[in-house]
């Protein structure tokens, strides 16, 4: 029985060792680990392994194959990883070239080597690691074709491999234009048959119109989902060992009736809209899709080619757009139903319920008519506990209401005066959904009348010299040039009235302000289809309360003037619109139609007295709707800039 105890300790202890070279705490027995799992090995038997040293001093020491009589060297600086040589004979089991296993007919390969590692400094201790050898392949093929369908006219197709470069830029690193049996490229894969540097797609071609498009590819090996329309939405592909990257490329066309004439365009939902709002101002159509393609109807008919389409699903990513004149017509996949923008086909959440689909063997019809919308929206507004002022609170405008954009971002469709009562009526609003505002103008330019006989003293110098046109005694005091662009300044032109100097006053300016009294409101309306006028139209009823009120006094040292100063009270949450006073004469001012919240307070934001804009007293403000408020003295000293003698 101690014979057999004594003859297990061996044993026993070889096994303990074994487990201590895959375990982690081998950290404690050496400094020199390997990196590579797979080595590829060359005709002439060499190769390369990654060493990582752990050790603050320099790993040295010796490399080899276990069954082979080559030795090299390594050096590897303290807690750096570096590639070191290795060889082994021809003869050797370790060898893939002697007798290794085949890999899809792409390299051989053999398994359970053993590779050693003897250390001699820092610490002097062998330890072993099982890898794979493979025969060296110094590169591999990027394949595929390009392929139309459904009768898609195409010409000087051109397929590129694109590197990116720092910065975003791309570089053209292999191309082929003679597409008639395909094309490959082939590339370098990386240290022990690693992936290749990464690449893009990229493919060009002459359309129906004999214009140059271009578009990339998108998709895994051997499988096309689509293209994308730039860069950012290119597949990322790279070779491997195994086999061949093989991407195809297909396209096809959308086509139909169209009035001849007309400017047609596909557009296409991007892949993502994930990033931010920096992903979507790079869109063609801002926040929305990319342009695909785009032509003119001949004959009654359009027809767009060169349409990337996805061959594993029906992927519905495309949407028509149709402009004659003033007139734009949206169509998605619903035959009959007609949008009024891009963000209408989506529903204005990026749906895809309603895009295209195009591929399998034939194009896609969609048949497009551009004519007015007759839709009507009546907007029934109401000013409750006050009189509504001409320029601020009988404002009503159309926003469409575009997913992800504050409202005071939003686009304005259109845009009018109400009458007295607050009511106004849209025509030939397009389909969509809308913000319908009353009393929420962010600003107006219009003429006031001046206690200065001459305001032009302030516009000096090159950036303000061109100015000179808004401030005079008479229109007929300007001279002609000047007098030319204020007749002609939009909104609110110069007229009759400024031809005479204003009763009570010395002269005219035109200023950025529009008084209001109500807190400003509004709805959202949803229009759909075309053909609601009448008794369809859509009545909206709209009513906005009185504001609160802010009052306050400039003054100024030495002296100047704190006449017609204008104070501006904003807001940054998007939501509340802009409130403006001018100072009267004793520098009071009073700022009325504010809606609740904080708003940000600033003196003269346009610079029309002169002076510089820093001042002490209240910046800021909380204010409820309906109240009165008061922000006491806001002063102006020390150096601030004054140019005119007429202070």
């Amino acid at each position: 029985m101690k014979h057999r105890i004594i003859l297990l300790v061996p044993a026993l202890m070889a096994l303990v060792a074994g487990l201590l070279v895959a375990a982690p705490s081998e950290a404690a027995s050496y400094n020199a680990f390997l990196k590579s799992k797979s080595i590829a090995i060359s005709t002439a038997g060499n190769g390369k392994v990654a060493i990582s040293c752990h050790s603050k001093s320099t790993c040295k020491g010796k490399l080899r194959f276990l069954g082979s009589t080559k030795i090299t060297s390594y050096s590897v600086p303290g807690n750096k990883t570096t590639y070191e040589k290795v060889a082994v004979n021809d003869s050797s089991a370790a060898n893939p070239h002697n007798g290794g296993q085949s890999v899809n007919g792409e390299y051989d390969r053999k398994t359970g080597v053993k590779l050693r590692i003897a250390e001699s400094s820092p610490k002097k201790v062998t330890h072993d690691y099982t890898v794979t050898t493979e025969t060296y392949k110094a590169s591999q093929q990027i394949t595929g074709t390009a392929q139309g369908v459904g009768g898609s006219q195409v010409s000087q197709l051109r397929v590129e491999l694109l590197t990116v470069e720092r910065g975003g830029n791309t570089r053209v690193k292999k191309f082929d234009d003679d597409l008639s049996d395909g094309y490959s490229f082939s590339v370098p894969l990386g240290t022990n048959n690693s992936p290749s540097d990464t690449f893009r797609l990229r493919i060009s071609g002459k359309d129906q119109d004999g214009i140059s498009r271009t578009w990339f590819w998108r998709g895994s090996d051997d499988q096309f989902t689509g293209g994308g329309r730039y860069l950012r939405e290119a597949s990322p592909i790279h070779a491997v060992k195994t086999s061949n990257f093989d991407a195809d490329f297909f396209y096809s066309s959308i086509r139909g009736s169209a009035e001849t004439g007309t400017s047609v365009t596909v557009v296409g939902q991007p892949r993502s809209y994930s990033g931010g709002t920096a992903v979507r101002r790079e869109l063609d159509f801002v926040g929305c899709a990319n342009v695909f393609g785009e032509t003119t109807a001949t004959g009654g008919s359009y027809r767009i080619d060169f349409l990337p389409y996805s061959t594993t699903s029906a992927d519905k990513r495309y949407m028509v757009s149709a402009r004659k004149g003033s007139v734009d017509a949206w169509y998605g996949s619903p035959a009959t139903e007609r949008f009024g923008s891009c963000f209408d086909v989506q529903d204005y959440d990026y749906s895809r319920s309603n895009l295209l689909a195009i591929g399998g063997g034939a194009s896609t019809v969609r048949n497009v008519v551009v004519t007015p919308s007759d839709n009507e929206v009546y907007v029934d507004g109401k000013f409750s506990g006050f009189t509504g002022t001409s320029q601020g609170d009988r404002w009503l405008r159309l926003r469409e209401k575009v997913p992800g954009v504050p409202i005071l971002d939003a686009p304005v469709v259109a845009e009018r005066s109400a009458n007295s009562a607050g009511n106004g009526l849209f025509s030939d609003v397009p389909p969509g959904k809308y913000y319908v505002e009353i009393a929420r103008r962010t600003g107006c330019s219009d003429w006031y009348p001046s206690r200065f006989a001459d305001n032009g003293a302030y516009f000096k110098g090159i950036d303000r010299t061109s100015e000179k046109w808004k401030a005079f005694r008479t229109l007929f005091s300007l001279n002609s040039g000047f007098r030319a662009i204020a007749r002609n300044a939009s909104p609110n032109p110069a007229g009759k009235a400024q031809e005479k100097k204003p009763s009570g006053y010395a002269g005219w300016m035109y200023r950025g302000f529009c008084k209001a009294n109500g807190a400003g409101s509004y709805v959202t309306v949803n229009v759909t289809d075309t053909g609601n006028s009448g008794a369809d139209q859509k009545r909206i009823s709209v009513t906005t309360l009185k504001g609160a009120t802010v009052r306050g006094r400039v003054t100024r040292t030495g002296g100047r003037t704190n006449k017609e100063m204008m104070v501006r009270l904003s807001s940054t949450d998007g939501k509340r619109v802009i409130r403006t006073a001018i100072s009267n004469g004793s520098g009071s001012f009073t700022v009325t139609g504010l809606p609740s919240g904080r708003w940000t307070i600033s003196v003269n934001p346009d610079s029309w007295r002169g002076i510089g804009r820093s001042f002490s007293g209240k910046h800021s403000i909380s204010v409820t709707r309906g109240k009165s408020y008061s922000v006491g003295t806001l002063r102006f000293s020390g150096n601030e800039r004054d140019s005119s003698s007429t202070d």
